[in-house]
Parts: C-alpha cells; structure tokens; sequence
C-alpha cells in the first residue's frame, strides 16, 4: 500500500488530481487507513499507470472513462476490442504526428547550431588571420 505522497510522487501528479480521478471515477474509491488517509493498491496503480498514461497521450477525461467502460462490462463484445482498437490507433496517429512535428523542430535546431558553428568558426579563422 502506498500513500497519496508516495504516488503522487511516482506518477509526477498533483494530489488534486489523483482526487480528481477518483471523484470522476477512473479510480475505483480507494482504501483508506484508521485515519482516513488514502492507502493505494496495486491494483489502484496498475489503473493510475493506464490513466496517466492516456492523459499524457492527450486522451480528455471522458475519453479515458468510455475507454474504461468497453472492458468493464460482462459481456465484452468483439465490437468493444474494434472500438477501443480504434481509439488506440486514433491515439497512436495523434502521437506520431506530434513525432513528426518535434522532427522538423529538431532538424531546425541542428541546422541552426551547425550554421551558427560554421559562422563562429569563420569569424575566429579571419580575427587569427588579421594578428
């Protein structure tokens, strides 16, 4: 069991949003000590790893909860895999574009210090031929 410091320390999120999850039910109510302080699971971390995961893929609240809800039925349907499959995919199309624009400001970057390099070196050559 780990407190709300500990895993809000582990997943780098406030203790408001952990609340947050709870409230909205992304997380099933979690246990609590004598004192009425929040004691974690593991199974409470195994559902936080997918959550904050999602989230940083950019995946809203709702989404998160629809997502959920597909694999939490009793009858889960070949139709709840195509469309929570669809989702993935739709997520991971979303992070390969982000990819792809983080590329260009890379090569932007790399361009840019190399040209900058280049002129430096340029103008330290020229100042040691002129003494």
């Amino acid at each position: 069991m780990k407190t709300i410091k500990e895993v809000a320390h582990q997943f780098n999120v406030t203790y408001d949003a952990l609340r947050y999850y709870e409230k909205e039910g992304l997380l099933a109510p979690i246990q609590r000590d004598a004192q009425g302080r929040r004691e974690y699971s593991t199974a409470d971390l195994d559902a936080l790893t997918k959550i904050v995961h999602l989230r940083a893929l950019g995946a809203s609240i709702a989404d998160i909860k629809a997502f959920s809800a597909l694999f939490q039925q009793a009858d889960i349907t070949p139709e709840s895999y195509d469309t929570g499959i669809a989702f993935l995919q739709d997520l991971d199309h979303q992070l390969g574009q982000r990819i792809a624009a983080i590329a260009l400001q890379k090569d932007f970057l790399t361009k840019k210090i190399a040209r900058l390099q280049a002129e430096k070196a340029r103008l330290s050559s020229t100042s040691e031929q002129t003494d």
